[in-house]
């Protein structure tokens, strides 16, 4: 008798954890699938970087900081995923250490080291999910950029993915997301020539931080 009613009770428990699981993974999904839209986007970036194969084929210990502002749009699809597109002014702080003395760089107002600007249009597609107490994680899967002025003008570039983290607004008009404080998020950056031939392969390691506000459906 008391074995019938200890394996009653087990699937009593059973069934219980199975329900609450799965309110978890509804409440989750109907998080994602609320979260719908289309999204102005203003942010910015500060990193440090370095080249992994620079210009001449080689690695180079010098790095270089800079910043830069973006604004654009981003679309959620409401199933986990989505893109965006973002112009971004970067501008590179005027300090190599140590300077890099190089042939392929002969002129020192070229590669940045007295500082300089340049623009870029960027466009991405991204994963994402929402928590029930409105914690967001998004994930950067893709992303190519082309440079329209500055040194690398007409060059383009790809980077490896990296997460942002932060909060969606009860009302989903407005998200916050800022680099995950927990990770030390390294990624790296190819640099490809007009007729797409390799160019070269940087570091970066970044803070960055995003406001989104819901424009349309």
């Amino acid at each position: 008798m008391k074995s019938r009613k200890w394996i009653i009770k087990s699937f009593v428990f059973v069934g219980l954890v199975f329900v609450f699981g799965f309110s978890l993974v509804s409440q989750l999904g109907a998080q994602n699938k609320h979260l719908k839209g289309e999204y102005a986007v203003v942010g910015e970036a500060t990193c440090r970087t370095h080249w992994l194969l620079n210009p001449g084929g080689t690695t180079t210990s010098s790095y270089f900081v800079h910043s830069a502002s973006a604004q654009g749009t981003i679309t959620f699809n409401g199933d986990g995923t989505g893109s965006g597109q973002i112009s971004s002014v970067d501008v590179t702080h005027p300090i190599y250490t140590p300077i890099p003395m190089s042939p392929y760089w002969p002129d020192p107002t070229t590669a940045g080291i007295l500082g300089g600007t340049s623009r870029s249009e960027v466009v991405f597609e991204f994963t994402y999910t929402v928590s029930p107490d409105g914690r967001i994680s998004r994930t950067i899967t893709t992303l190519e950029g082309t440079f329209i002025s500055g040194p690398h003008a007409g060059k383009t570039f790809t980077q490896t993915p990296f997460t942002l983290t932060g909060f969606v607004s009860k009302d989903k008009g407005t998200i916050l997301l800022s680099s995950d404080p927990t990770k030390d998020e390294i990624i790296t950056s190819d640099l490809f020539n007009e007729d797409g031939s390799f160019y070269g392969r940087r570091e970066q390691e970044c803070h960055r931080s995003r406001v989104l506000t819901f424009i349309s459906k």
